[in-house]
C-alpha cells in the first residue's frame, strides 16, 4: 500500500479502519495541510448549508424603571420577563425554524398566566412610577 502524502510503499497492520499514511508524521502532516487549505477557501468554495449568523440589535438602555422592575424579582416580573424574551426568540431570524413550534407554544401557555395574574390584580402598572422606599425610623444597631 502506498502512502497518501508521501506516496512511500508501507504494510498496513491488519487493524481496524485501513491505514493511509506510513507514519504518525505523514498523518500529522496532512492533517496539517488539510486545516491550512480549509482556512484559505474562498467564500464560493465553503459550502452553502452552513448557517449565516446575523448581527444582534444592541440592547436598548436601561432606564430606572426598568431598572427597577429587574431588580425585583417578583413572579410577576419573571412572567414579563419571559414572555419578552419568547417574542423576541420567536422573531428572530436566526432561530431555527424546528424550535419556532415549542416557543409559539410557551409563549402562548406564559401569556395566558400573566392574563390570569392580572385578572386577579395581582400585577401592578406597567407604567406605574411609584417606588418603595424604606423610610428610616432613626433605629440603629450599636
Amino acid at each position: 500500500m502506498k502512502c497518501e502524502l508521501c506516496g512511500k510503499e508501507f504494510q498496513p497492520s491488519g487493524h481496524g479502519r485501513p491505514q493511509r499514511y506510513c507514519s504518525k508524521s505523514c498523518r500529522q502532516k496532512a492533517a496539517y495541510r488539510r486545516e491550512k487549505n480549509r482556512a484559505t477557501q474562498t467564500e464560493a468554495d465553503r459550502p452553502v448549508s452552513k448557517p449565516t449568523k446575523t448581527k444582534r440589535k444592541p440592547e436598548p438602555e436601561l432606564d430606572k424603571q426598568n431598572f427597577e422592575r429587574m431588580m425585583d424579582g417578583s413572579h410577576e416580573d419573571t412572567l414579563r420577563e419571559i414572555v419578552g424574551r419568547l417574542r423576541e426568540a420567536l422573531h428572530d431570524p436566526s432561530t431555527p425554524a424546528n424550535a419556532l413550534p415549542s416557543i409559539s407554544s410557551k409563549l402562548a401557555e406564559f401569556d395566558e398566566r400573566m392574563r390570569m395574574a392580572e385578572d386577579s390584580g395581582s400585577l401592578f402598572d406597567v407604567n406605574d412610577d411609584v417606588t418603595e422606599v424604606a423610610e428610616d425610623v432613626g433605629a440603629s444597631i450599636v
